[in-house]
């Protein structure tokens, strides 16, 4: 194989290297095309990712917007349920502890009421008896009382002055409204008056006017009425002859369908007699037959009739055989029912007999008993008699052998006396102390009595302070009191 020459070896490698290129540069372009596809694909994916989520975050929003709005129906529901419960609650019917829990605390606050209103009352009638007491109080009161009542009654007579004042502005003003209602009422009239005669002119020539008209139309109407009237008996005349010819007709047509109807009803006449007479031969048969067959029938009847009444006599037969058999048997029954009444009673008679004799055992041994218990209860007070003696016996020995009882006696009645002197000296220094109470209390008196008066004195003061403040303003410089009077008490 000869070598290539270094041309064609050059010519390869720069068309290999032209392919290189080409080859190159369609793998850039491709890798390009690769990377823009994917690149592009990508983006598809993040775009319809991002589509989903936000589609996802749509439907997630309106989930939790109808959760919310679920749990807002719920959480109303659950508060219009508790409302209601609550006042169904409300609503029961007490029981007798809550009513009798109520009724207690009602009267305890009726009661607190009470006392409250009480001493409110008791407080007033005692700050209103004490003004009553106090001389000048009292003449400070119905003084201020005077310069009350006098004060309003100025203000009564300056109100009334104001309102006098006020009607007569009123009253004038009305008085010029008034005459001004009447100028106008007046001209109104006037203008009035003008107008009507105005258009009273103007209806007259209107009713003239339509009075000529009203003549022309009636004079039209009665010439269209005229003819009219001419049109309509022309009509008329030609109807009556139309009818005429049609009753004319219709006579004819009448009597030629009458002679028709004549020959077919007597044709029927016809028919109807030949069935007639086939009826009645059918009937006949018919009858016949049934004749016959109830002749057979009541043969049937006497025959059964007959074999009922045999059948009869053999029950009625039978029936005597076994009354007479029952008689028989009732009779071999009372027998043997005598013969166990019998035997029953005879039973009877030997308890009764047994019962007897245990009776007579038990009543002997009852007494039997009963005697050894009084017996047994004699020799017990024999024994308790025995032992009373015996006791008497030592008790006696033993107060012969006991101390002398009368000194035991002066004794305790020398306790005594000295016991009732102690108490004669506790009473009459109790006495003492009493009366050096009395008069230690008759001292501490005194000085009560002053602080009692201060008191007052200070209390009279506030209340002609409340009487200075309630003092109308007209009156400020009236004292409430004379200058000669105006003492605390």
């Amino acid at each position: 194989m000869p070598y290539p020459s270094a041309l064609a070896l050059i010519e390869a490698r720069q068309r290999r290297e032209t392919e290189q290129r080409l080859f190159n540069k369609a793998h850039a372009e491709d890798c390009r095309l690769r990377l823009t596809a994917n690149w592009e694909v990508r983006g598809d994916a993040v775009i319809q990712r991002k589509d989903l989520m936000r589609h996802l975050d749509k439907v997630q929003a309106q989930h939790d917007d109808a959760l919310v709005a679920r749990r807002k129906r719920l959480a109303d529901m659950l508060l219009r349920e508790r409302a209601e419960h609550e006042a169904m609650l409300n609503n029961l019917a007490e029981t007798e502890e809550q009513r009798r829990e109520r009724l207690i605390q009602k009267a305890r606050e009726l009661r607190e009421q009470h006392k409250e209103d009480l001493r409110v009352d008791a407080q007033k009638q005692h700050e209103r008896l004490f003004r009553e007491k106090i001389d000048s109080l009292r003449l400070a009161e119905s003084r201020l009382k005077v310069m009350q009542v006098s004060d309003a009654r100025f203000e009564q007579l300056v109100l009334a002055e104001r309102r006098r004042e006020e009607q007569k502005r009123e009253d004038d003003f009305f008085a010029q409204q008034r005459l001004e209602e009447e100028r106008l009422t007046n001209e109104r009239a006037r203008r009035d008056l003008d107008m009507l005669h105005v258009a009273r002119e103007k209806t007259k020539k209107a009713l003239a006017a339509q009075v000529e008209g009203n003549k022309a139309r009636k004079a039209q109407a009665q010439a269209e009425k005229q003819q009219e009237d001419d049109e309509f008996n022309r009509v008329v005349a030609e109807e009556l002859a139309a009818e005429t010819q049609r009753r004319v007709e219709a006579r004819r047509a009448r009597a030629v369908l009458a002679k028709e109807m004549s020959a077919f009803n007597e044709e029927l006449r016809q028919v109807r007699r030949q069935e007639y007479e086939q009826l009645q031969q059918e009937d006949k048969e018919v009858l016949d037959r049934l004749l016959a067959e109830l002749a057979e029938e009541e043969r049937q009847k006497r025959a059964l009739e007959l074999e009922r009444r045999n059948t009869a006599r053999a029950n009625l037969e039978e029936i005597r055989r076994q009354l007479n058999k029952r008689k028989q048997d009732e009779g071999e029954l009372d027998k043997l029912w005598d013969e166990a009444n019998n035997k029953e009673w005879a039973k009877r008679e030997a308890r009764w007999a047994a019962d007897e004799a245990k009776r007579k055992r038990l009543m002997h041994n009852v007494l039997v008993i009963r005697r050894q218990q009084v017996l047994d209860k004699r020799q017990q007070e024999k024994d308790d008699a025995a032992r009373a003696a015996k006791e008497r016996e030592e008790f006696l020995r033993e107060l012969a052998n006991s101390v002398d009882l009368d000194a035991q006696e002066r004794a305790r009645r020398y306790k005594v006396l000295r016991e009732d002197q102690k108490y004669l000296i506790a009473q009459m220094q109790r006495r003492a102390a009493e009366k050096e109470a009395e008069r230690r209390a008759v001292a501490n008196q005194l000085t009560d009595q002053q602080e009692l008066e201060a008191k007052y004195a200070e209390r009279i003061k506030r209340e002609m302070e409340n009487l200075e403040r309630a003092r109308p303003d007209r009156y400020k410089n009236v004292p409430l009191l004379p200058k000669k009077r105006h003492q605390v008490f």
